[in-house]
C-alpha cells in the first residue's frame, strides 16, 4: 500500500506539489538563517542596501528563485519536471525566443501583444509608483479629467476587443480551475 502511495506521487503531481511548497519554505528558512551573514557581507563591501540597483538585485533573485519553484507546480509529474529541468540548462537554445517557435505554446502573435502591451502597462504603473510615490489612481486623479476618461475608454475598448466570453467560453479553460 505504502509503495503505491509513493509510486502514485512520484508519478502524478503530488510530489510536484510538495517540492513546489517545500522550496518556497527553503527559500524562507535559507533568507532567515543567512541574514546575519549578508549582513556582514553587506558592511564588508560597502553595499548601499538604499540603492534601486540594490533593490532590483533583489527582486531578481526573488524572480528567479520563485520562478525555479514554479517549474514543479505546474509540472504533471516529477518525470515532467526533470524533463524540462533538462530541457533548461542541458539543451539551452536562447533562439526559441526570436524563430517563431513559442507560438506553438499556445499563444497567438494577437496574444503575445496584449501580453507586451500589459507589460508595458505594469511598467508604466511600476514606475510611477516608484518615481512620484503613489499609486496609479492617485496619479490618475491628479489629471485633467478627459486623460481619466481617455485611460478609462482605452481600458473599456481592451477589455469589450481582447476579453474571453461569449458562446465559445468555457471557465474550466481557467489554469486554476485543474486543480
Amino acid at each position: 500500500m505504502l509503495t503505491f502511495l509513493v509510486s502514485g506521487l512520484w508519478h502524478g503531481a503530488g510530489w510536484t506539489y510538495v517540492i513546489w511548497g517545500g522550496l518556497h519554505g527553503l527559500y524562507q528558512v535559507a533568507g532567515d538563517l543567512t541574514k546575519p551573514l549578508k549582513a556582514r557581507i553587506q558592511s564588508l563591501m560597502n553595499v548601499n542596501s538604499e540603492a534601486e540597483s540594490f533593490r532590483a538585485g533583489q527582486a531578481l533573485v526573488t524572480f528567479l528563485l520563485s520562478g525555479f519553484a514554479w517549474i514543479f507546480f505546474r509540472a504533471g509529474s516529477m518525470k515532467e519536471a526533470v524533463a524540462f529541468l533538462k530541457m533548461m540548462f542541458l539543451k539551452w537554445n536562447p533562439w526559441t525566443l526570436f524563430d517563431g517557435s513559442l507560438f506553438e505554446l499556445g499563444l497567438d502573435r494577437v496574444e503575445v501583444n496584449v501580453l507586451w502591451a500589459g507589460l508595458l502597462l505594469l511598467l508604466f504603473a511600476d514606475i510611477i509608483r516608484e518615481r512620484k510615490k503613489e499609486n496609479v489612481s492617485e496619479f490618475l486623479m491628479r489629471q485633467n479629467i478627459w486623460f481619466r476618461w481617455i485611460v478609462l475608454a482605452v481600458f473599456i475598448v481592451g477589455c469589450a476587443v481582447y476579453g474571453v466570453y461569449g458562446v465559445d467560453f468555457d471557465s474550466t479553460q481557467f489554469i486554476y480551475f485543474n486543480f
